[in-house]
């Protein structure tokens, strides 16, 4: 059996996204002609064009290889698994497991070291994850399905690989538990005290990228440059990539989404007891709290490679931290108070010399 990795969010523009196949806008074949025969100056000027028109790249790049392996179907044991976006492990191999920082880890991780204080999102709408070892238990179960299906099916058998059936998380209630996570568990190299947010409105978060992302790097670059020691370069290539990230995660964390995935469910039920324990693809077995610790140590063990010994030292580190944050805030709203008083009495400065001089003349 043959099963294609597809994504969940590969046809976005339907209100719900069903088990089944879905028309591609064009033919892939004429894609890979046109790729063949046009120079590489033409195809960078009508791709961004095309691209526009399907919303996304990652609409693109599932609906072509959807339609060329559906177009297969009829003469391979063939199935399209779609999973939404792949998270840290639950269990396996080892609790927490992530060798990527991509996705909302990237967003928890990206806020605990105070890189990113803001960004733009729907705190009410409901995430949409899936544990890696899930999805690739799910993959198994697929595949084991396909193979043992004698019966000829009418159609590409799909699966939407989403827990959104079973547990509905809200981005907002992912944030407070991850943040208080991090404060008991802080970063090394934390670069800013970890109090960002979420907000609804882009106006608001871009202001905020302003002043939360973009001063503080100028001013930590520039301090690191007075005393002399190797700078981040916070204010160009790490923030560009920062933005470009939360770029990427914002087209999923501003819409909700609705997908059906009833045979996705209803496929373990099927297995052997014993490999219902062994390939569990059961979403009520995950309790939040514990998942979100697991995902958050993982990352700092995996990915950042930063011992859990260290943690004593940085819950001292991040004491300072938000001192320092608070003397800022001090600061800068102290600044902000003294402009608006020295305009007003600028202006009614301006105002009472208008009317002596009117008075006099």
């Amino acid at each position: 059996s043959f099963v294609h990795l597809s994504t969940a969010f590969c046809h976005c523009d339907y209100e719900v996204l069903k088990e089944n196949t879905y028309p591609a806008p064009v033919d892939p074949e004429d894609i890979m002609r046109c790729v063949q025969w046009m120079d590489e100056k033409t195809l960078n000027m009508l791709t961004p064009n095309y691209l526009r028109e399907l919303q996304s790249i990652c609409k693109f790049f599932s609906y072509i290889p959807e339609k060329l392996v559906t177009d297969q179907f009829p003469h391979l044991p063939i199935a399209i698994a779609r999973p939404s976006i792949v998270t840290p492990a639950w269990k396996e191999p080892l609790p927490g497991w992530v060798d990527s920082l991509n996705g909302p880890i990237g967003l928890l991780v990206g806020g605990g070291k105070g890189v990113i204080r803001s960004m733009h999102c729907k705190g009410e709408y409901h995430s949409e994850v899936i544990p890696v070892d899930f999805a690739i238990n799910g993959l198994m179960q697929i595949a084991w399905k396909i193979g043992v299906c004698k019966d000829k099916l009418k159609e590409i058998p799909v699966y939407n690989m989403t827990a959104s059936a079973v547990k509905r998380v809200p981005w907002q209630e992912i944030l407070d538990k991850g943040r208080k996570i991090v404060y008991e568990n802080p970063f090394e190299m934390t670069i800013w005290y970890p109090d960002g947010n979420i907000r609804s409105s882009r106006f608001m978060h871009n202001l905020c990228v302003i002043f939360l992302h973009w001063l503080p790097a100028y001013f930590i670059d520039l301090l690191l440059f007075i005393f002399r020691q190797k700078r981040f370069h916070l204010h160009g290539r790490i923030q560009r990539k920062i933005q470009d990230g939360l770029d990427i995660l914002e087209y999923f964390t501003i819409r909700e989404w609705h997908f059906d995935s009833e045979k996705f469910n209803t496929l373990r039920a099927e297995l052997p007891p014993i490999d219902q324990k062994v390939f569990t693809t059961d979403f009520t077995q995950w309790e939040d709290d514990e998942y979100l610790l697991n995902g958050i140590l993982g990352a700092r063990q995996y990915c950042l490679k930063e011992p859990l010994s260290s943690i004593p030292r940085c819950r001292r580190n991040l004491k300072i931290l938000y001192v320092i944050d608070r003397l800022w805030s001090l600061m800068f709203y102290s600044f902000l108070v003294w402009m608006i008083v020295s305009y007003s009495r600028t202006l009614h400065a301006i105002e009472l010399f208008n009317g002596v001089m009117g008075t006099v003349f």
